[in-house]
């Protein structure tokens, strides 16, 4: 009966890998020839176990003999250096003298997702057990290493039968899908479609121009004799979709004596091309972008990001929300 294939026929790097810190320090110090002994350190990890490899004299004799100028010191001087700086696993190379790491254990699992066998030895395992047991089905994308957590995540919403939902995750769902569709506070619409009390209106901050417009046209038409008519001009609650930029330019900061920046604020989300609706909620969590507030600083690593954040209206929620 034949061995089971337990290495990799191929393991990925991403297109920035020579721009890892950790790589470039190690190269600072030992030269080129440092990547060159990494790239054939990573070769006999996936080709050999997959996920690790011992290393001792013989390993460095064999390393060295393929290299050109460098001999067993060197590469043993390098491989420390990767350890010593984190590339690999400092814990299990004292304990075990092995090399394997977080990532190249994921990436490992990743790669062999289809195998009915994949198993990584206990103690050398650096993942938690959810990491090794993916769900079946589930599609993987065709990404590296650092998107492999995904895939093996189970939904929270998914029952023991497949396409069925319970009772309970399904209203936790629909309550889910009301928080995100309606804002705290938005913007109304005119008329009186559901008769509400006009007081709930005055904590609104952001009234279009034409609504105004409508309610004081509204309140003229009673007649004198109807002294307190009881308007409602902002009866219906603008949903998420409904909000538009018009809506978030009309918006008035409080007269409360704060330090306020709410038109540089406005100004930045547009640049940022944050959507509407959360504008809305960046400006009702920011105080209207009070001076010194958190969402200053995170514009500040939007613009230190360089473009990395691909969302920057969802990142700028989460700093407020810390």
């Amino acid at each position: 009966m034949g061995r089971i294939k337990q290495g990799l026929d191929y393991f990925p790097l991403n297109t920035d890998f020579m721009h890892d810190r950790v790589v470039r320090r190690v190269m600072k110090r030992e030269g080129d020839s440092a990547f060159t002994i990494l790239l054939y350190t990573l070769s006999y990890i996936y080709s050999g176990e997959g996920y690790y490899i011992f290393i001792d004299d013989d390993f460095y004799d064999e390393l060295s003999d393929q290299l050109f100028s460098t001999d067993n010191d060197n590469v043993r001087r390098v491989l420390r250096l990767f350890v010593e700086y984190g590339f690999f696993d400092s814990t299990l190379y004292e304990r075990h003298g092995i090399l394997t790491s977080v990532t190249i254990q994921r990436q490992f699992l990743f790669i062999t997702k289809r195998r009915s066998r994949r198993h990584i030895f206990p103690d050398y395992c650096l993942l938690p057990d959810e990491s090794e047991q993916p769900e079946e089905g589930v599609s993987a994308p065709d990404t590296v290493a650092e998107t492999v957590d995904t895939v093996y995540k189970k939904p929270d919403n998914v029952n023991s039968i497949p396409g069925c939902c319970n009772k309970n995750d399904l209203h936790k769902k629909k309550e889910k899908e009301r928080k995100e569709n309606i804002l705290p506070n938005p913007p109304c619409e005119g008329g009186d479609e559901e008769g509400g009390d006009s007081s709930s209106c005055e904590k609104i901050p952001a009234v279009a121009p034409c609504t105004q417009a409508a309610s004081r046209a509204k309140m003229d038409s009673y007649s004198q004799a109807d002294s307190c008519p009881r308007v409602n001009p902002c009866s219906r609650v603008k949903k998420k979709s409904e909000l538009t930029q018009a809506d978030i330019d009309c918006m008035k900061a409080p007269a409360d004596g704060h330090s306020r920046n709410l038109s540089g604020l406005l100004d930045s989300l547009r640049l940022y091309h944050v959507p509407p609706a959360e504008q809305y909620a960046i400006v009702l969590k920011s105080n209207y972008g009070e001076i010194g507030g958190k969402v200053w600083q995170g514009f500040g690593t939007l613009r230190a990001s360089g473009g990395k954040i691909k969302l920057p209206g969802h990142y700028l929620l989460s700093v407020l929300n810390k």
